[in-house]
């Protein structure tokens, strides 16, 4: 079912505040940010991946956000004590969106959770909002574990929300009911995503035997895709890497196997130097057919091979099941395949790590959460 959106009212076209407010800068220390993001100017930090997270826990009964876009075609998930209350769109220039309004008196926590991915620009995050005498308070839900995700169209979760036939749009993509996503939060993990439709390995969607020169192989360490500079700083640590990539190079023909192998094993080598020789699970899935899909599987599993065996930490393979049924925009999972994914995942990383699966549900609450919830 297609998501009805109902955009929070942007309070004015300023960032002028009535005086009854007081206004907490985006450099407090008590926000809590994950994913890659720009601090150059840490009083307005940017970002452009989809998932990027920014959390923090208040008193009151009403948060407001200053935030501008480039574009004006990124949508945020709005999640108060573990639920998402709404979707709103950062239109460009630098304006207050009302978060959340009418809330008890009390400590509460919100999310803004990035949906779409960096193709529809970058936005800048100013700090938020509080009722007059409110303040921002310690997390009280520490989340002990960081998930990333490297990937393609699939990770973005490009539309998933829509149906074959139909125009991809930003309204029809979103991250937060991807596998990957909905893996991390069955984890309550910290979610971490480098992922852009199209790209690949060392090949993109369609392009040249050679390589393409913006493959992940080669921008892997940058905040943004297409900015060679600022580069990442990798302060942020992964439990487990997960690679979703390949199904691009070798969508066309002309896919290069020994170059593809090649770029992946670099890939791996510098995700495993960056990250402290963190766990990778190489993933295969789901868009692919035979005898593509037989043909990529075994390069993947060549790469988990060559990679073990230069002994810098642990590399697996995985494989989630293919799309079945109607699909979504331009042949892409649904969302009920998604869900369906996340159980695989998470069934695999159970038994990989011992993690236990449990989600948040409310304000400092957890609990065991089925697969159709």
């Amino acid at each position: 079912m297609r998501t009805v959106f109902l955009f929070l009212a942007i309070i004015s076209t300023t960032v002028c505040c009535a005086a009854s407010s007081v206004t907490i800068p985006a450099d407090n220390k008590l926000i809590e940010y994950t994913g890659r993001i720009d601090f150059s100017n840490a009083k307005a930090p940017r970002f452009s991946y989809s998932g990027v997270s920014i959390r923090a826990c208040f008193n009151g009964t009403s948060i407001s956000a200053i935030m501008d876009d480039n574009v004006g075609k990124n949508f945020y998930n709005i999640i108060i004590d573990g639920e998402v209350l709404d979707t709103i769109n950062v239109s460009v220039g630098k304006k207050v969106y009302k978060l959340a309004e009418g809330l008890k008196n009390t400590n509460h926590e919100i999310e803004i959770f990035k949906r779409t991915e960096e193709q529809f620009g970058k936005t800048q995050f100013f700090g938020f909002i509080l009722d007059e005498g409110a303040s921002l308070t310690k997390i009280s839900f520490q989340k002990d574990k960081l998930i990333e995700y490297i990937g393609n169209s699939i990770t973005c979760g490009y539309g998933n929300e829509g149906h074959n036939g139909e125009t991809f749009g930003p309204t029809t993509e979103n991250h937060y009911l991807t596998y990957a996503a909905i893996t991390s939060r069955h984890f309550c993990a910290r979610h971490l995503a480098v992922c852009k439709s199209g790209i690949g390995v060392y090949r993109n969607y369609d392009g040249p035997a050679t390589g393409s020169f913006d493959c992940m192989a080669n921008i892997y360490t940058r905040v943004f895709l297409r900015d060679k500079n600022p580069k990442y700083s990798f302060s942020q640590k992964p439990d487990l890497v997960c690679i979703d990539l390949g199904t691009n190079d070798f969508s066309t023909p002309g896919g290069d196997s020994t170059r593809f192998v090649s770029d992946y094993l670099r890939l791996i080598d510098t995700i495993q130097t960056k990250n402290e020789k963190a766990d990778v699970i190489c993933l295969l899935g789901p868009m692919l057919s035979e005898p593509t899909l037989s043909n990529v599987r075994g390069y993947i599993k060549d790469v988990v091979k060559l990679a073990n065996q230069k002994g810098n930490g642990n590399v697996y393979f995985f494989e989630m099941s293919q799309q079945t049924g109607s699909p979504g925009i331009d042949g892409h999972p649904t969302v009920a395949q998604h869900v369906k994914n996340a159980k695989e995942l998470t069934d695999f990383i159970v038994k990989l790590k011992g993690w236990q699966s449990v989600v948040r549900v409310g304000y400092g609450k957890q609990k065991k959460l089925p697969w159709t919830n």
